[in-house]
């Protein structure tokens, strides 16, 4: 059993937020305070846990969102997105670990913002480091995976990503390799930022901008109906739980209020979710 720390032992989203404002000038924008940085005590262990959330924009940077909550005992989770900023086709970063008594779970994307099924210059422009950076990092990852290969999972391979997403379920002891391998991806992101520059293709930037909206309600709703959402609201409340997803996804287009569970993509359960997720 690995024990749960309610300490940010990992400083991932300090690193990483760290990074890439050594590349671009963050402007930190305002959070409710409810899920800014709040402890939330209870008699019960398994309701008490913490979170803490941040969110930035900067020239190039929509939305740059590095997040941690903690369940008592049960969970450490530490996400960290950036989505591009409109007019902008570099690909967003996805990235979060999930510590857990008896597994970690290891996630992390290069995002297309274009089709790349018609821009097949895509890859070739933005994805070839991304492809570089698994090989190197791979061998010291997979030497901790836990467990045999899953099978494919209609819930893990509905995500919103690229040929190279990376989900692996880990043992304990790949932790720092996983810290390594993700650190290593934000800065070879950052660097892509660094030498983005707006598109001036006015047709492809109104293609760009409906997938990205599309991208990302279906990211939210995918994440909302997996056990996320419930986790969070054993923790923070239906109120908690669904200003967390809006302060990483965006609001909706059609208001649901906080106060119950809400109903993404036409579904009450994500399909697949009780399966184990899908690894490379």
């Amino acid at each position: 059993m690995y024990a749960i720390s309610c300490d940010d032992h990992l400083g991932l989203n300090d690193a990483q937020t760290a990074i890439v404002a050594s590349a671009t000038e963050l402007t930190e924008l305002a959070v409710d305070e409810r899920i800014a940085d709040r402890s939330y005590p209870h008699d019960d262990d398994a309701r008490s846990g913490n979170v803490r959330l941040r969110n930035f924009s900067a020239p190039g940077i929509s939305r740059m969102t590095a997040y941690r909550f903690h369940r008592h005992n049960l969970l450490n989770e530490h996400l960290f997105h950036v989505w591009p900023a409109a007019g902008y086709d570099y690909p967003a970063l996805t990235t979060v670990i999930f510590e857990m008594p008896q597994v970690l779970i290891l996630g992390a994307d290069l995002l297309p913002i274009a089709d790349v099924v018609f821009d097949r210059t895509y890859y070739g422009r933005w994805m070839l480091g991304y492809a570089e950076l698994l090989q190197q990092h791979w061998p010291d990852i997979v030497a901790h995976r836990a467990g045999a290969e899953p099978a494919p999972d209609p819930y893990f391979t509905n995500q919103i990503g690229s040929t190279m997403s990376v989900l692996l379920y880990l043992t304990p002891d790949g932790l720092e390799p996983a810290r390594e391998f993700l650190l290593a991806l934000t800065q070879h992101h950052s660097e892509l930022l660094a030498n983005a520059t707006p598109r001036t293709d006015a047709l492809a930037d109104a293609v760009e901008a409906r997938r990205v909206q599309l991208m990302t309600k279906a990211y939210k709703g995918l994440d909302y109906h997996s056990p996320a959402s419930d986790s969070l609201a054993a923790i923070l409340g239906w109120p908690g739980a669904n200003l967390m997803f809006d302060a990483v996804f965006g609001p909706d287009d059609i208001d649901q209020g906080l106060e119950g569970k809400r109903t993404y993509l036409d579904v009450i359960v994500s399909p697949g979710t009780f399966s184990a997720p899908r690894s490379r």
